[in-house]
């Protein structure tokens, strides 16, 4: 149920008790019964009306939780979702860095030549689901940035060697693999608090 459409019952809640305590009352007038039958009644009103009053405002609450805890699992879904695109921008940049094919290697390129903020940064769109991610998450996803660049500057030398170079097969590189093998395990980190905090919520 809506926020508004519970406000708007707990307000005409009183109405429609005090009508129902009031038919009661000229019920117990009309049959000619005492003072003390009427405040019985006015007692039994104000328990029920208290009574009733607490239940909405409980129920209200726990609405509001589970709207919140919805809000933060898609906020947490969107981001699982750009992880997982930002892993598999690691990975074309690793492969078009010691590919010799020139469309993968073009490909990689265009990325890397793109602001490393637009690349390990979260979306604009996604700026509302900032609100919901615990301080961990967020200060685990600023982790990016550094080992990015030199994952970049790394990737671009290994493309320069094998553009110089007269063989058709691109030789291990251990610095660029040490520098891609450092962003996935930044994402995984995030993916691991990001499970953290979402069990917290159970």
């Amino acid at each position: 149920m809506p926020d508004n459409t519970i406000s708007q019952v707990l307000n005409l809640l009183p109405a429609l008790l005090a009508l129902t305590f009031g038919a009661r009352i000229g019920y117990v007038l009309a049959n000619r019964g005492t003072a003390r039958d009427i405040e019985m009644i006015d007692r039994h009103f104000e328990s029920t009306l208290a009574l009733a009053k607490q239940q909405y405002e409980m129920q209200f609450k726990a609405d509001q939780r589970m709207r919140i805890r919805e809000e933060l699992k898609s906020s947490y879904d969107r981001l699982a979702m750009w992880l997982r695109e930002l892993e598999r921008t690691f990975d074309e940049i690793n492969a078009g860095a010691l590919s010799s094919n020139e469309t993968t290697r073009a490909k990689a390129s265009a990325i890397m030549d793109a602001s490393p903020w637009e690349i390990v940064n979260t979306p604009a769109d996604m700026a509302s689901c900032n609100f919901y991610w615990s301080t961990e998450t967020r200060t685990t996803l600023r982790k990016f940035l550094g080992p990015y660049c030199k994952f970049i500057y790394r990737a671009k030398s290994a493309m320069a060697r094998i553009a110089n170079s007269d063989s058709d097969h691109a030789p291990f590189d251990a610095d660029l693999h040490e520098s891609h093998e450092e962003l996935i395990y930044i994402i995984n980190e995030v993916r691991n608090q990001m499970r953290s905090d979402l069990e917290n919520l159970k």
